[in-house]
């Protein structure tokens, strides 16, 4: 195994992306409407848009029963699915109410508590609450310290990237420099981190030089894609959350590759067959080169120690985002493509 094929275990349980859902309360503070966001249904289309359907109607139908039967013996249990859903999709600002209510509760087991925070730190975070999604970040730490850091790393790389997304980097870091101080003992976790705030200190940046052959033998070029917006996504086969990211990859792939979208893959693995067999049945359309070229390790220039890490590049050439997944990547996506394609 290389030195730099450390898993990074952020993002385990993938996004898919989902119809987004607006929360709203009537005047006694009941959830009423789980309505759709024009811009993202659009997109949604046969299997997606059956699973989008129902995945809004359970979630509505859950948080309004816990409004109604706040008391009742399974309400702990609706509380956990109504949460772990939320996080799991994305749609954390849904549950913004229903978490702030539950966490009212007496007696609640510290699992059911860091589940709650963890919706409701994110929740926040997404609609601009950013101070109090620190406060409730920093519980959250202290609740779960004792047990396995790779739950905080996720929540931190999900806090992160709200940060990132707004332009605010030494938030982002300062996020990660929490995680690292709850855990000093552990290098994994430091390596995890340390990694993390290197690659966003790229964004701003010329991207870094990619040139090698590709799985197929064929030469590829970053500098063969000016112009266009380019995702660099450095994956491997024994990776779950890269592999668990890349229907959300292959969809954005389809809808926005005649609109200037590119996607090139950096494949970890040992050597181009484990690669090409995983194509065979992924069947993934963007080219892929391996790590280990000729011209040298292409991680070391993307600063990448650990995956799955992942580069948006815009239509000048710089980073503009990295470690962006889910429905925020389609997010950041479509409005480079919007943006750089206004300013041609």
């Amino acid at each position: 195994m290389h030195a730099l094929r450390v898993a990074d275990f952020g993002l385990a349980v993938h996004r898919v992306p989902l119809l987004v859902a607006l929360w709203s309360l009537t005047s006694a503070g009941l959830p009423m409407a789980l309505a759709a966001d024009p811009a993202v249904s659009k997109s949604a289309t046969g299997f997606r848009a059956l699973v989008d359907k129902h995945q809004r109607e359970a979630l509505l139908g859950v948080a309004d029963y816990l409004a109604r039967h706040a008391e009742a013996d399974d309400a702990e249990a609706a509380a956990q699915w109504l949460f772990e859903t939320a996080v799991a999709q994305g749609l954390e600002a849904e549950v913004v109410a229903p978490a702030e209510e539950f966490l009212k509760r007496r007696g609640l087991d510290q699992p059911s508590i860091s589940l709650a925070q963890q919706a409701l730190c994110v929740g926040l975070a997404r609609t601009g609450k950013r101070a109090e999604a620190l406060a409730v970040f920093d519980a959250f730490l202290k609740g779960v310290r004792f047990q396995s850091p790779f739950r905080s790393l996720d929540l931190a790389g999900s806090l992160a990237a709200q940060a990132r997304i707004t332009g605010d980097l030494a938030a982002a870091r300062a996020i990660y420099e929490r995680v690292a101080a709850a855990y000093p003992l552990n290098t994994q976790i430091t390596e995890i981190v340390e990694g993390r705030i290197a690659r966003q200190e790229l964004i701003g940046q010329p991207a870094p030089r990619l040139a090698a052959g590709d799985i197929e033998g064929k030469r590829i070029d970053l500098a063969d894609y000016a112009g266009k917006v380019v995702l660099v996504d450095f994956w491997a086969t024994n990776c779950a959350p890269c592999l668990a990211e890349f229907p959300n990859l292959k969809q954005l792939y389809k809808e926005h590759h005649e609109n200037g979208f590119e996607i090139v893959g950096v494949s970890f693995d040992e050597g181009p067959e484990t690669v090409q067999a995983y194509l065979a049945r992924a069947k993934l359309p963007w080219r892929m080169v391996m790590n280990e070229s000729s011209e040298g390790q292409i991680s070391r220039r993307f600063k990448t120690r650990t995956i799955p890490a992942l580069f948006l590049i815009d239509r000048k050439g710089q980073i503009a985002q990295v470690d962006v997944r889910g429905n925020d990547l389609r997010i950041v996506v479509e409005k480079l493509l919007k943006e750089t394609s206004a300013s041609r």
